[in-house]
């Protein structure tokens, strides 16, 4: 099998494996009790803490676990609008987001009495306009939420102009960076975002944790209540494994340079090109992107037929984001990004991690050339 699908999940790196285990096993205490058990889980969950925070370039205190990424998005979204209730009126977020984003926003602006403004994805030339959202932030603003990298599309957003203007009106500003963290450059702190949500599984961690930052100072409301856990914003005991593994694969992945990753990418969409000259095509090629993912859009192909047949052959890739992989309805987000829906139906998502190999990338051109005649 060859897996070009990871930017739905990565494979758990062995060291980080081997961390976990003794969690698993023979300390099992609750990290929020007080006896010796207890401490030395608890212990283990405040160095995965450090260890991100040093990551991310951050104070511990400033890191908050959670379950998964989109349980972190939701927090931000959701508890970020409810603890600025009567200060505005509308929330901003891209027309491009995740649904953990996209679809909690316009959830939580019915429930909650705001105007939800999208901003439409739009570029020019070589980048994307960050003008759209600049027009949409004013006075009664509350929250803007833009995603630091396309699950979908590995498109980079211009996170800096955009959320420049949102502090100038004294919004929360949130970035969902699940796709970023250890491909792209990301500092909290340079970007002057208030709340950043990551997840394990998309760096070589285990699935079921993820965090939320926010910043020193910011205050949102919790969505779990019961319990004191993680400083009273977010209730339900700590998954210790997951958190210790999470911390190991977060060193890792800061000290991992993609350039890698960029060659494995570049060599297949060459490879592509090549071989199949103008009846494929790259989509968003000329945009800042992730070095992991390709987005290529296959003439027009059905691409769930042409993802099964795909997979038949041992190769696997994806048609869109996990949460919606599998639906007969072309990608929202495509579409949202300005491809036309026979072009979205035929696009498959290419995506890949420093465990994949130049020779599976020679593998996986074959394998398309046999199928995609």
């Amino acid at each position: 099998m060859i897996y070009f699908d990871n930017n739905a999940t990565t494979q758990v790196l062995p060291p980080v494996r081997e961390a976990m285990m003794p969690y698993l096993d023979d300390a099992y205490g609750n990290p929020n009790s007080v006896h010796q058990a207890g401490n030395r889980t608890r212990v283990a969950v405040e160095r995965a803490r450090g260890q991100l925070a040093r990551a991310l370039g951050v104070t511990s205190s400033e890191i908050v676990f959670t379950g998964c990424g989109s349980e972190a998005d939701n927090q931000a979204v959701i508890g970020g609008l409810l603890a600025r209730r009567g200060e505005g009126k509308n929330l901003v977020v891209s027309a491009v987001e995740h649904p953990a984003v996209g679809a909690t926003a316009a959830w939580a602006a019915k429930q909650f009495g705001f105007e939800l403004r999208t901003a439409p994805f739009k570029t020019t030339g070589d980048a994307v306009d960050p003008t759209p959202f600049l027009d949409l932030i004013d006075n009664n603003t509350v929250l803007v939420s833009v995603m630091a990298v396309s699950n979908e599309t590995g498109v980079i957003m211009p996170l800096a102009e955009i959320f420049a203007k949102a502090r100038a009106v004294g919004a929360l500003t949130h970035t969902d960076a699940v796709q970023a963290f250890g491909k792209i450059p990301l500092s909290p702190k340079k970007l002057g975002v208030d709340l950043l949500s990551l997840t394990a599984h998309k760096f070589h961690g285990p699935k079921g944790v993820g965090i939320l930052y926010i910043r020193r100072g910011v205050k949102i409301e919790p969505l779990l209540h019961g319990g004191s856990q993680e400083n009273a914003r977010r209730a339900g005991t700590e998954n210790v494994a997951n958190i210790v593994g999470m911390g190991v694969a977060a060193e890792i992945a800061a000290a991992h340079d993609p350039a890698d990753i960029r060659t494995l990418r570049d060599d297949f969409e060459a490879r592509i090109l090549d071989r199949f000259g103008d009846r494929i095509s790259i989509n968003f090629r000329n945009l800042p992107r992730s070095p992991g993912c390709s987005s290529v859009r296959f003439g027009s192909e059905d691409g769930n037929l042409l993802l099964i047949k795909l997979d038949r052959k041992g190769l696997c890739v994806s048609t869109g984001a996990a949460c919606s992989s599998g639906s007969l309805k072309p990608s929202a987000v495509l579409m949202a990004a300005g491809l036309s829906e026979e072009a979205a139906r035929a696009t498959l998502r290419i995506s890949f991690s420093h465990l994949n190999t130049p020779e599976e990338v020679a593998q996986a051109v074959d394998i398309l050339g046999r199928v995609y005649r």
